[in-house]
């Protein structure tokens, strides 16, 4: 009996050890999470424009009769040939001028320089009604990757009746 009465003694002797360890262990603390710092930023946001090409000369090249031949605009732009565009307007009729009639060199100083030189069959095939009549040469930018587009930047080619008289202004 010994042996059996020794190991309920024991046995006896550590439940209430574990009785007593549990009764002395720590409350479990109720944890709340809280952010109460406050961040303030402040900048200055400005938006981009794209900048208008610069026309620095038109010319008007009349044959010996005085008959319109043809138109010269010359434009800077701070983009190559791919970011420029120029149309033709004419009444209610608008022509993209193709980049094969449009040269370009630079850049010089920040710029390139474009060139296009106009005759009166390239006019005449890209709006219908040359002779007596005003079409608006304007050269705009493009930003690259966007569909966003400059101011433009404009002249009119003015021709009489017949051909005579041919200006650009």
């Amino acid at each position: 009996m010994t042996g059996r009465r020794g190991r309920r003694v024991l046995a006896g002797v550590a439940g209430a050890a574990l009785l007593l360890g549990i009764g002395m262990a720590p409350t479990v603390q109720m944890t709340e999470a809280a952010f109460t710092d406050d961040d303030y930023a402040r900048t200055t946001i400005t938006a981009f424009k794209v900048p208008a090409p610069t026309i620095i000369a038109c010319g008007v090249t009349n044959n010996g009769l005085g008959i319109f031949q043809s138109v010269r605009l010359d434009w800077t732009s701070p983009y190559p040939a791919t970011g420029t565009r120029l149309t033709l307007t004419q009444g209610a009729t608008t022509a993209v001028v193709p980049a094969s009639n449009i040269t370009t060199t630079g850049p010089a100083a920040g710029l390139y320089t474009h060139s296009a030189v106009l005759t009166q069959a390239l006019l005449t095939s890209l709006i219908s009604n040359l002779l007596g009549s005003t079409t608006t040469m304007t050269a705009t930018n493009l930003l690259a990757g966007t569909t966003w587009v400059s101011a433009g930047s404009s002249r009119q080619l003015s021709i009489a009746l017949l051909g005579l008289n041919a200006s650009c202004t």
